[in-house]
């Protein structure tokens, strides 16, 4: 059987948190039910503590039944310590470790090993249980206090538990208690000293009896006061304390140490007092028993100063109670019962009880002792102040003021106007002013007691004024005895308008210093005050330096300091009588005077500086002047500095004479009331807000943090009071400064630039070691030390106003602030000296410890804000602290767990603590990852390390619930109910969740996210109706969780997660979540500085912006938004943005909202409007948005206009089809596009005319505005109306536009400006706008600047070139240049001579670059190398139309030039047969290396092929390009006439690939003919199709003009596999050639093309050759052979598929004609096609090479038909192909027509990928328009005609394979020739 059954102990520290009410948060429930189980313990008080021998329990027996008997050893030391029987010791061992102890597990085995360690232990177990022992007297204390108060809390639960106890029963048991407290002996052991420290433990003993007798005996006086004690007690209360000898009998106290004084003065008064109070009988008489038993016991107590009032008290209670009065020896032995108590000083004495910081609050303990004293004096009033004796007693009016400056006793003397102390108010009014000090004291008292307005009243008609009698002044007659009549009018006080009327009566009264006369009249005490101040001021000469003594400066000084109070209690100037108005400005005088003199009167001058301050509300001006020309105060003398660090060193800075008069007087008086009125004077001139920075706040400032603040601790002070009243202030103030200038510091006007010197000055002075330390020190005084001195008050309930509890609360406050504002001092990666000593490492060099201190004010149990104010400071240091936490906190997990979250599940506990645990907690989930583990319980679960002694109590030992476990909680709350997120409480742990996704540590709960149904409680309050409350963050949390989620979660993953969403989308959830988040208030949303609060609708707004972008991304996957809720959410989303355009003061909402719609715009592929007047209405809500942002384009955020272009752009892409239509609206819609680039283009101009080189700003929106203008040319320059171009060429558009490039073009950080400019005047100079080109003066804004930058040209010459981002490199530069000849090449391209001379020009100037540019293949082959090289062909290829003229301007550089072209080609060609050197210059500079060290062959893929297919493009304009320097190959077949002079050979007559080691490479035949071979291959090897539509066209002479022909269409080249299975029937040729999977993935229609050239130019330069009389016949020889056998392959190719059926025919020459049937008009209006026609006309390119064979054969033939013009539209472009026929003709039926469509400038545009936005869109226009034309036409078929109708001359159209055919029978006829024939032929 257990020895113990339960608890013998209660927990009483949790108790007295949970009922003292310090909290007032615990249930009322609770406290009763908590108080009344304890009911008997309370009545037992310490008494419930047995001592050892009061069991008979052997502690061995119990510990071996707790299983704990290694602990034996160090429980029997405890139980010696202590003097406990068995069981209780061991409560108090559990209780201590398990609630109390702070250490961990392994600290706590170290402390009981050895002895050393084990004596710290035990002694902090004695100090708890000191604790514990006092906590019980408290509780009783603080029932007995508040169970009669009505309106305190738990009044009813006190109630209910003294009534259970009994008055009597507690009186008994307590007197009981103090009985052995005064007897106790302390533990035998500590007597035998036996026990390490011996005397400290002895010491420590005799306080702890000491402090608890003290606290019985105010419990006692409790009793007393609800229930008046009886005789018995009486006599046993007066025995015990007689013994105790009032307290002085302490054996173990030593009366030198002052704290021992202080508790045996404590002691002392509250002896005393007891028995002053049980003494105070209102009936004394029914006690006379008493009073006769005692008498000889108490006359006998005349030897100690405590024997006086008892004294006093017993004459007056013998006098009340018998008839001593009556009986003369008793009189006179009564008498001598005062006589000595007034020897004893016994009003001093009383004095010192009020005002002992015992019973100086005012608690009801407090109030009682007042109240006794007060009816003691009451009573000696009543009895002998008939004659006014009384106030002869030194200290009675000292005792009297301090009685009545408590409210009570003050409201009680103004309502009893006769009888008690009033007689001494009478006497004092009876001889004003000769006892003025006692009255201004006592106005003064009554005033500070709330009695203001009374006492005033009073003192402005005081009823009587005494006056020395002067013969001179006074003439009197003598009415009776010392009764007189004034005779003539008198003027008491001298240049004061007071005057003694004649007839005044008076009377002759007798004083210690002269013969007064008491004039009975009505006098103003203000105007006595003024008259003593002229009377010091005309004595000041004469006071020769005696100022504390002086009579008229203390007589002055207690008037000024009622005054203040007078002036404090006004409301108004009007409120300041005319009396008052003197005395208050004679303080400056009084200021002006003394000030200079050598030991000035602080205490005078203080006052009068207190006057001013209780001014400053009331005329702050005109007092801040006069003060300020005094001098007294600090100056800074040059305010013009702006550095801040030498205001905080002090440099102009003045102390003045404040300065000076502490350190000459103040500290040797060791009294400080000038710097306290100073104080005083610069906290109220701070409230005031007059934002006088640099003449009061700075100096201030400056002044405390340099000569008070870090010495205040040297000082010597004779009241600690007041050195921590000094603490107060001086603290308080700073954290004045940072209330009111903390949230400013982002203005920028002048004043709030002295508001930030200001606050700078103050944080570095306060950083800094100087002041730091001290701060620290405050910080770092610990809660063991902050709690002990709080356990040595006597009222725990109510803190002393300037304590140190208060102090070390404003430090950690300032302590905050600092951390926050360090950034504006120091920057971000700079360790202050105070963060240095916060943040010391090793541990071992820490001696502050601040941050564990910090930590341990948590457990304070007597302050509700301290454990608050720590949280919050810790998480300040978390967010600060860059560097492990955990290791400054120098705790294990458990302990952090312990310390924390053993508060969250606390139901008792503050919410308060519970929401600054939580911040803690969401801090360091961001900063700290080792707390935020130990919060978490991470890695805790299998750690079996831990060996925790399980004391008997219940405890895991992985010790602290983390707070996943209250988390979990509060999804099941949330679950039930989520209108529950609506709470402060849950908000913050709905804030760690946030906190949690938001750093990405979601595994730190894992087993909530694998609870079933866990995102649907989290979400929950999504589908409720949203709350209206401001900053309900919430919503905006969850959505970022879910955004987060949703962001890095599969496709397939989460299914949960997606019907959340899902829900979240439904339709009405949707639109309530809609209507919430766009529901925006008009007005600006203001945020703080901090950047911290902002307001929820915009924090919810951009969560609903996220969420949906990301869902966005993730759809259709994902999730999948309906069509409906889309276009719901687009509709809302441009309402609401075009409403808030209105509101453009805060565009953080039109940004989001503007960005938001872009993203869902972007979603669109088409217009989301479902009919006209939908798109009608939002393109007016379009117009209406550019609008608006044109009126304020330049105010606009650098986002908002980003996202406002991109909008405009979106919508005129999907609302293309109305813009066209509607000529208004495209108006508005120019208008405002033109307004904005024109903004655009005049910041830019600025910017030039400013010469501004910076980089760093955005050219965001201006490339944007340029996007918008490349898609309006796009949009209108086909369909638009007419004069859509209007706009642009009346603002000059196209000049500004060059003005702009020609600036950005040489810098580097503009380069992706540059290109975008360079593209924009590309689509204008395509479009009908570039005749503007002409008049622009291209040439002279570009010619010069598209030469290479400067740093490009000297890196080639130097040795170690720079490197760096800002540094142009050759990459850069291709583009932009490419876009630069491509711009000069549009522009010749559309107006040919008009701006030949320009571009000729061009070439002039950049002969270098174009040649280095053809030539740059051979370095690199990278997209902007290739784009560069294809630019520069295509430019040289149009120009050599103009060769002849280009020969006369610039010779060299067609020369020079050429010869690139011919360089170019060669490299081109041998590119087909070097495929590893081809993936070298594609892969760039960096990569080559590791292509040519591998050994592997090269695989073909998508890179190779599509630069394959750009050198075909590239060979197809070099040909070009050669074409114009070869004879024509018409003329040389048709023409009669031949000039061989004209001509130089082009191809060299070699054949053969090249060699690879040859230097420089010449165009050959064989290179020809190998590429010719080649592309056969490439088409044989594709089956290649042809399309049979005619590619000539016929001209119409009937008209005179030509109509539109059809050209060839030509199939787009899909995508083909690698693994494609080649023909079984391709011939290749004999020579080298590519691989086959490389051709068979070739553009087959653009190797077609170039086949086309290229036999073109071999068929020309061979004719020209065979027919060269220079050329050595065996070379002609040689080139027919290898002619005839070089292109066997493409006879083949022509064999096979040009005539399919050339088995069946006779001759291979026959061929299909097509005949001249034209299809009917269905158009009878073809005007209108004519016009279209012609604008195609304008933009097509004329320079075409194909060429009709039979164009200049039979003209007159062709004269001769009539043909009807057809009306088809359908065009189709081919630009390069050398068989086209001119640009308008008829069309023709093909016999295979095809529907493909071919675009662009290259044989191959329409493939390109590359192609830029605008050329899309046109190809896309023309087919939709040819589709439409091509609709009309019936299509008919014809086979080959038999008619003999048609000869071999007969005009026909040729399609592609007669082409081809016909070059075949070229070829087979060249070889054939004869020499002779050539001869004969070329004479």
């Amino acid at each position: 059987m257990p020895a113990i059954e339960k608890c013998v102990i209660y927990d009483w520290k949790r108790l007295w948190q949970m009922v003292s009410g310090i909290h007032y948060e615990t249930p009322q429930d609770t406290v009763r039910e908590e108080l009344l189980n304890v009911c008997s313990e309370l009545q037992a008080g310490v008494l419930q503590f047995k001592p050892k021998s009061a069991s008979d329990i052997q502690l061995a027996v119990l510990l071996k039944e707790k299983k704990q008997e290694k602990l034996l050893p160090f429980t029997e030391r405890l139980q010696e310590l202590l003097n406990l029987e068995s069981a209780q010791c061991w409560e108090i061992l559990c209780y201590y470790l398990t609630k109390e102890y702070r250490g961990s597990a392994s600290l706590l085995t170290q402390l009981i090993s050895t002895e050393t360690n084990m004596s710290k232990l035990l002694e902090d177990i004695r100090h708890y249980y000191s604790l514990e022992r006092m906590i019980v007297l408290k509780i009783v204390k603080n029932v007995l206090v508040f169970y009669n108060v009505p309106n305190h809390p738990y009044h009813h639960e006190y109630q209910a538990v003294v009534e259970k106890l009994t008055l009597p029963r507690l009186l008994d048991s307590y007197l009981d208690q103090l009985d052995s407290l005064i007897n106790e002996l302390p533990p035998r052991k500590l007597l035998a000293g036996e026990c390490y420290h011996c005397p400290d433990r002895l010491t420590s003993w005799s306080e702890r009896n000491a402090r608890e007798t003290n606290e019985v005996l105010h419990i006692l006086m409790l009793i007393v006061e609800h229930l008046p004690m009886d005789q018995v007690h009486i006599k046993r209360l007066f025995a015990t304390i007689k013994q105790h000898s009032f307290g002085r009998i302490q054996n173990y106290l030593d009366e030198s140490n002052i704290y021992h004084q202080e508790l045996i003065k404590n002691l002392t008064y509250s002896e005393l007092v007891l028995l002053l109070k049980c003494l105070d009988f209102e009936r004394p008489k029914e006690n006379a028993q008493l009073i006769d038993e005692l008498h000889v016991q108490v006359a006998s107590m005349h030897h100690r100063p405590e024997h006086g009032p008892l004294l006093l008290v017993w004459m007056l209670l013998r006098l009340r109670a018998t008839n001593d009065s009556e009986d003369a020896s008793s009189l006179l032995r009564c008498r001598q019962l005062g006589k000595r108590a007034v020897d004893l000083k016994c009003f001093v004495q009383l004095h010192g009880i009020v005002t002992h910081p015992m019973f100086a609050d005012d608690s009801l303990l407090s109030r009682i002792v007042r109240k006794t004293i007060y009816n003691q004096l009451g009573y000696l009033c009543d009895l002998f102040d008939g004659d006014a004796s009384c106030a002869r007693y030194e200290g009675i009016y000292e005792l009297l003021c301090e009685l009545l400056s408590w409210p009570q006793l003050a409201k009680d003397f103004c309502s009893c106007e006769d009888g008690g102390v009033r007689s001494l108010y009478n006497t004092l009014l009876e001889n004003f002013p000769l006892q003025f000090s006692n009255l201004a004291k006592l106005a003064q008292a009554l005033t500070k007691a709330g009695q203001g307005n009374y006492v005033k009243s009073q003192l402005e008609s005081l009823p009587m004024l005494a006056l020395l009698y002067d013969e001179r002044q006074h003439k009197l007659n003598e009415l009776g005895s010392d009764e007189y009549e004034l005779l003539d009018s008198v003027k008491p006080f001298p240049r004061i308008d007071y005057t003694l009327p004649a007839g005044t009566s008076c009377t002759a009264v007798q004083h210690p210093t002269g013969f007064y006369m008491h004039f009975r009249c009505h006098v103003n005490f203000f105007d006595a005050l003024h008259h003593e101040i002229n009377c010091l001021l005309l004595e000041k000469a004469q006071l020769h330096g005696d100022f504390e003594s002086n009579e008229r400066i203390m007589r002055v000084d207690a008037g000024l300091k009622y005054l203040v109070l007078a002036v404090q209690k006004t409301k108004s100037i009007d409120g300041i009588s005319a009396e008052m108005v003197h005395p208050t400005e004679m303080c400056i005088d009084l200021l002006s005077k003394f000030k200079s003199v050598q030991c000035p009167p602080v205490g005078l001058l203080s006052s009068c500086l207190n006057v001013c301050t209780a001014l400053l509300p009331l005329v702050d001006e005109e007092i801040f002047t006069r003060v300020s020309n005094l001098d007294i105060l600090p100056t800074i003398s040059n305010g013009s500095l702006k550095d801040f660090k030498l205001y905080a060193s002090a440099v102009y800075f003045e102390s003045r004479f404040l300065g000076s008069v502490i350190d000459n007087v103040e500290k040797k008086q060791q009294r400080y009331e000038f710097l306290l009125a100073y104080l005083n004077f610069l906290r109220t001139y701070t409230k005031l807000k007059r934002k006088r920075y640099l003449q009061v706040e700075l100096p201030g400032l400056i002044f405390l943090l340099r000569d008070v603040f870090p010495h205040l601790h040297t000082w010597h002070f004779n009241s600690q009071s007041e050195k921590n009243r000094i603490y107060f202030e001086v603290l308080s103030f700073i954290c004045d400064i940072f209330d009111m200038l903390g949230g400013h510091v982002g203005d920028t006007n002048n004043k709030c630039e002295e508001s930030q010197l200001l606050l700078n000055v103050c944080v570095y002075s306060l950083l800094n070691l100087d002041n730091g330390l001290i701060l620290l020190r405050f910080v770092g005084v610990g809660n063991a030390f902050v709690q002990y001195t709080m356990e040595l008050e006597t009222n725990w309930m109510q803190q002393q106003p300037h304590g140190l509890m208060m102090l070390v609360r404003l430090s950690m406050r300032i302590l905050m602030q600092l951390l926050c504002l360090k950034s504006q001092v120091y920057s971000a990666d700079t360790l202050s000296p105070l963060e240095a000593l916060i943040y010391t490492q090793p541990k071992q060099r820490d001696t502050l410890r601040i941050i564990p201190t910090v930590c341990s004010y948590m457990s304070n149990i007597f302050d509700r804000w301290l454990p608050i104010v720590s949280c919050r400071l810790l998480k300040r240091i978390a967010l600060e602290f860059n560097m492990s936490l955990l290791a400054c906190l120098d705790m294990e997990a458990d302990q952090i767990r312990l310390t924390f979250m053993q508060k969250l599940p606390d139901e008792l506990e503050s919410d308060s603590v519970k929401i600054a645990i939580l911040e803690l907690v969401e801090a360091c989930i961001a900063k700290q990852p080792g707390v935020t583990e130990a919060f978490f319980k991470v890695n805790y679960g299998h750690d079996h390390r831990r060996s925790f002694f399980a004391f008997g109590k219940e405890c895991a030992p992985s010790i602290g619930d983390s707070i996943v476990t209250y988390m979990r909680e509060f999804l099941d709350a949330l679950e039930a109910q989520p209108l529950t997120i609506q709470q402060l409480l849950p908000s913050k742990i709905m804030n760690i969740f946030h906190s949690l996704w938001k750093h990405n540590l979601q595994m730190l709960v894992d087993e909530l996210l694998k609870l079933p149904q866990f995102w649907t409680k989290l979400c929950s309050p999504l589908f409720s109706e949203p709350s209206n409350q401001p900053q309900v963050r919430v919503y905006t949390q969850l959505m970022n969780i879910v955004s987060i989620e949703a962001y890095s979660t599969g496709n397939n993953q989460n299914a949960e997660l997606r019907d959340v969403l899902k829900q979240f989308f439904a339709r009405d959830c949707f639109n309530q979540w809609l209507n919430y988040v766009f529901d925006m208030p008009k007005v600006p949303a203001v945020a703080n500085c901090g950047g911290e609060e902002l307001p929820d609708w915009i924090c919810c707004l951009q969560s609903f912006k996220d969420l949906i972008v990301i869902l966005l991304k993730k759809q259709p996957n994902f999730i999948a938004i309906s069509e409906a809720q889309f276009k719901l959410l687009a509709k809302k989303c441009l309402t609401v943005l075009v409403d808030r355009a209105h509101y453009l003061e805060d565009m953080r909402p039109f940004i989001m909202l503007a960005e938001l719609y872009i993203f869902l715009l972007l979603r669109f592929k088409h217009a989301y409007t479902s009919n006209g007047d939908e798109e009608q209405e939002l393109m007016e809500q379009l117009l209406q948005l550019m609008s608006r942002i044109c009126s304020c384009y330049e105010d606009l955020h650098v986002r908002a206009k980003e996202a406002s272009l991109a909008i405009i752009t979106k919508c005129a892409h999907l609302y293309t089809g109305l813009l066209i239509r509607d000529s208004s609206i495209a108006l508005r819609f120019l208008n405002s596009v033109v307004s904005i680039i024109c903004t655009e283009l005049q910041s830019m101009e600025k910017s030039v005319n400013l010469a501004e080189t910076s980089d760093k700003v955005s050219t965001n929106s201006l490339i944007l505005c340029l996007n918008l203008l490349k898609a309006v040319a796009s949009i209108f320059h086909n369909d638009g109306p007419g004069n859509w171009d209007l706009p642009f060429v009346s603002v000059r558009l196209f000049q500004r536009l060059l003005r702009c490039i020609s600036y950005t073009l040489p810098l580097h950080g503009k380069r992706v400006l540059t290109q975008q400019l360079l593209d924009v005047l590309i689509v204008f100079a395509k479009s009908n706008c570039s005749v503007e080109f002409l008049h622009c003066d291209v040439g002279e804004h570009l010619w010069l600047k598209l030469l290479p930058p400067r740093e490009l040209l000297q890196g080639r010459l130097e040795f170690n070139p720079k490197n760096g981002s800002d540094v142009w490199t050759m990459e850069q530069w291709w583009s932009i240049y490419a876009r630069g000849i491509e711009l000069v090449n549009i522009i010749y391209d559309k107006h040919k001579k008009c701006f030949l001379q320009e571009a000729l020009q061009f070439v002039g100037i950049h002969e270098v670059y174009l040649v280095d540019s053809l030539l740059l293949g051979k370095q690199s082959l990278e997209p902007a190398a290739m784009q560069l090289i294809r630019a520069a062909i295509c430019l040289v290829a149009s120009l050599t139309e103009h060769h002849k003229e280009w020969a006369q301007d610039h010779a060299t550089s067609l020369f020079n030039i050429m010869n690139a072209v011919q360089g170019l080609m060669c490299h081109a060609t041998s590119m087909f047969h070097q495929q590893r050197n081809l993936k070298c210059l594609l892969a760039g500079r960096r990569s080559q290396l590791e292509i040519l060290r591998s050994v592997e062959s090269i695989t073909i893929d998508d890179e190779i092929i599509n630069a394959c297919n750009d050198l075909t493009d590239i060979i197809i304009y070099c040909v070009k390009a050669l074409q114009k320097f070869t004879p024509d190959l018409l003329d040389l077949l048709c023409s009669s006439f031949y000039e061989p002079h004209k001509w130089q050979p082009i191809l060299d007559v070699k054949f053969g690939a090249p060699k690879l080691n040859e230097g420089n490479l010449t165009l050959t035949f064989g290179m020809v003919l190998n590429m010719v071979s080649v592309y056969v291959k490439a088409l044989n090897m594709q089956n290649h199709g042809f399309n049979e539509a005619p590619l000539n066209v016929l001209p119409n002479v009937e008209n005179g003009d030509v109509t539109s022909g059809s050209i060839s269409a030509n199939s787009t080249r899909g995508e083909r596999s690698f693994t494609k299975s080649l023909s079984a029937n391709s011939i290749s040729s004999a020579a080298p050639c590519p691989s086959s999977e490389l051709l068979s993935n070739l553009d087959g229609q653009l190797c077609l093309v170039a086949l086309e050239h290229l036999l073109m130019l071999v068929a020309s330069q061979s004719i020209y050759v065979m027919r060269s009389q220079e050329l050595e016949p065996r070379w002609k020889q040689i080139v027919r052979r290898d002619i005839s056998s070089e292109l066997l392959s493409f006879h083949e190719f022509v064999r096979r598929k040009v005539i399919v059926d050339y088995r069946d025919s006779r001759c291979q020459w026959v061929r299909r004609k097509h005949g001249l049937f034209r299809p009917k008009q269905l158009d009878d209006n073809p005007k209108g096609a004519t016009t279209g026609q012609s604008t195609q006309v304008v933009r097509r390119s004329t320079n075409e090479l194909r060429v009709n064979v039979v164009r200049r054969l039979h003209l007159q033939q062709q004269q001769q038909q009539q043909l009807q013009p057809g009306d088809s539209q359908f065009e189709m472009t081919r630009m390069l192909s050398p068989i086209a026929g001119p640009s308008n003709a008829q069309h023709l039926e093909a016999s295979t027509p095809q529907g493909a469509l071919e675009m662009g400038e290259t044989p191959r545009a329409h493939l390109e990928h590359r192609k830029r936005l605008h050329a899309n869109q046109q190809a896309a226009e023309e087919l939709l328009e040819a589709d439409e034309n091509l609709s009309l036409v019936e299509v008919q078929y014809f086979p080959p005609t038999t008619d003999t109708g048609y000869c071999e001359l007969s005009q026909v159209q040729l399609v592609e394979e007669d082409y081809l055919q016909l070059m075949s029978a070229l070829f087979s006829v060249i070889p054939q020739s004869e020499p002779a024939r050539e001869s004969s032929s070329s004479v």
